[in-house]
This record gives structure tokens, sequence and C-alpha cells, in this order.
């Protein structure tokens, strides 16, 4: 059956969503592995949340093949079957897309925040979102009774207990209502933490454009209703179809934004972690010598912890380069981790050099 209707249009949609999402996720593992050192819980339910989202996608291009997008009266009976299962199955994947992509952004945030309160609300957001989706993605099969009567209209003795529109209308506008919590959220909860304000703005500024995302659900939402109203079920899904990948889509970009700025910084010249967050502990490199050079952090009246580590000077022979820091772990206001470099804590640093050779003092 040849594409027709909506179906090239919700493939193109889809298939440039799920590519732009991939070069996202793809730059912000690279800037956490390789520039930062490590990967959070918040990437990997980002990876997971993209491969739901990639597997939806190529649901939903088979489903395109047999008739999706379609008025019903101009495909074959068989066509409306095999492209209304598929159908099904590509919304049971994309519920499930939909509540890990918020667990994502929630996750995110808790990276950062120390105060329970906080991380309370963080978590009712991500059981309720999760509950929501998991039901839904159980609903699309569960509805009707025997299953084979969601696709196949000759089947007349059938039960079907549940409405999966009800469902659906609950899942998205809860869903929305989290993008625009999630949105507001950081300008709240961050602004007053001990980290630079280039990356609070750049945090908030980024995940504030998870209003769009809500927009998307908030447009997908409004059109649920005709869904449980028509016979043309191909044809009038094409919409919500696309809405639901373009808000999954948005949700990855706002989240991944804040992560890429050591990236950024990389290639415009210096480096984040280099210019605010030192780990002393990771620092070490033994050389012989008595060359010293070191970055202090401005002590304050939590700074718990100091570390002295050695590091090469390749420029000068018989040498010893030492790293001297005070590491600030908790505040009431601290950031507890973190977001654009390796260390559990945000610094403030002042460079200096001392240079010591053969007992006296070498100007540097």
């Amino acid at each position: 059956m040849p594409l027709g209707g909506k179906g090239p249009e919700t493939i193109a949609v889809l298939v440039v969503e799920i590519v732009l999402a991939a070069v996202f996720i793809g730059l912000r593992l690279y800037t956490r592995k390789v520039i930062k050192g490590g990967v959070g819980s918040d990437d990997y339910i980002l990876m997971a949340t993209w491969v739901l989202q990639a597997l939806f996608v190529v649901l939903m291009i088979i489903s395109s093949i047999y008739g999706f997008g379609q008025h019903t009266m101009d495909i074959s009976a068989e066509d409306v079957r095999k492209a209304t299962k598929i159908e099904v199955i590509s919304q049971c994947v994309v519920s499930l897309a939909m509540g890990l992509s918020k667990t994502a952004v929630a996750a995110f945030l808790m990276r950062i925040i120390v105060a329970a309160w906080h991380k309370a609300i963080l978590w009712f957001w991500i059981v309720t979102i999760m509950a929501w989706s998991i039901l839904l993605s159980i609903s699309c099969f569960a509805q009707c009774r025997p299953v084979e009567a969601i696709w196949d209209a000759r089947i007349k003795d059938k039960i079907c207990p549940i409405n999966l529109t009800d469902i659906a209308f609950i899942l998205c506008s809860w869903s929305a209502a989290m993008d625009f919590f999630l949105a507001a959220f950081p300008w709240v909860v961050l602004w007053k933490l001990n980290m630079p304000k280039k990356e609070k703005i750049t945090i908030c500024v980024s995940l504030s454009l998870g209003v769009l995302a809500g927009i998307c659900g908030v447009v997908r939402t409004s059109g649920l209703e005709v869904l449980s109203e028509t016979a043309d079920y191909l044809y009038a899904t094409a919409d919500s179809i696309m809405w639901t990948n373009s808000e999954i889509t948005i949700t990855i970009m706002c989240v991944s934004i804040p992560v890429l700025r050591p990236l950024y910084t990389r290639f415009v010249g210096g480096s984040v972690s280099e210019r605010y967050y030192r780990q002393s502990d990771k620092q070490s490199d033994g050389s012989n010598g008595v060359l010293t050079i070191g970055r202090i952090r401005k002590a304050r009246k939590m700074d718990t912890e100091f570390a002295m580590d050695t590091i090469a000077r390749p420029d000068i022979t018989n040498t010893k380069t030492t790293t001297i820091g005070a590491t600030k772990r908790h505040s009431d206001e601290g950031s507890e981790q973190s977001i654009l470099g390796e260390s559990q804590a945000v610094h403030q640093t002042r460079e200096f050099t001392i240079a010591y050779e053969g007992g006296r003092l070498v100007e540097p």
C-alpha cells in the first residue's frame, strides 16, 4: 500500500525529531563521559527514553506503510487491521517514553538540589507520571477482551471495560502540567545555590524551554476527545502522534542543553571545569623536583576538606607541582553536586604560582 494522507508528513516529522534527539543525547554523553568523566542516572534514563522513542518511530513508519494517516475508506480492511495493530503497539511504547522523559528532567534536578522537601516534590512528580505512563501502556492492550478486538472490527463478541481515551487524557494533562512545573521549578530552587550565575541562568533558561513541550502536550490533549467519537481512527490520530513525539524531543533537548555548556566552552576557548571546578583527588601525578603551583579556593565557614595533590610541570625539569584546595561539602544553600563538572561541590578559585628551585624563590 503506497503512502498517503498524513502518512508522509508523519514520517518526516518523526524522523527529523528522532535524529535531532539523537544528536543532543550523543553530545550530552560525549560531554559527560569525555569532558566531565562520568555518566549519571539521568543520562541512562534519557538513553532509555530515546531507545523507546526510536522504537516508536520505527513502528509508526511501518504503520504508515500499511495506511496510517489515511482515511479508512481509502485502504483495504486488511491494511486497516495491520496499521491499527502496529499503532496500538507504538502507543504502548511511547507512553513509557513520555514518563521517562519527564523523569530524566527530575533526576537531572535532583543532582543539584539538596533540600529534602525539594527532592520530595520531584519524587512525587516522578512516581505519579510513571504510574500514569505504565497504566496507559498496559491499558493499550487491556482495554478490550479479546485483545484482537481492538484492531479487528470483525470481532463482535467483545468486552471493553477500559476507556483508553480517558486514561490518555489524564496522562497527557498530567504530563503537560509537569512540563510547566519543571520549567518554573529551577528558578525557585537554584537561584540561591552556590554556583556561578551563568550556570544558573543556563540551567533555568534551558529548562524553561520545557514550556514548549507543555504547549505540545496541551495541543495534543485538546484533540483526544475526537478519538473515541470517530471510526476514522488511523487518520484522526496522526496529529496526536506528531505532537507526542515533538513533546518528547523538546524535553530531551531542554534537559541536554545545560550539560553541553562545557563542550561549548571548550570550542570557544577554555574549559568550564578548569575555570570553576577542580576535584583534587583526580589531579595527582608524581614527578621530581620542588616547584609548587596551586589553586586556592576562597575559604568559607563550611569548608570541611583540604586536599593537596601533585601534578607535573613539563616545561621545567626536576620539578614538582602541587594543587592545594579547600572543598565545601555541605551547605543549606549549597549545591549537592556540580552539574557542569565532576566535583561534588562548586568552587570559586584564584590561581597563583610559587616556584622554588634549589632552595631559593624563582620568579614564575
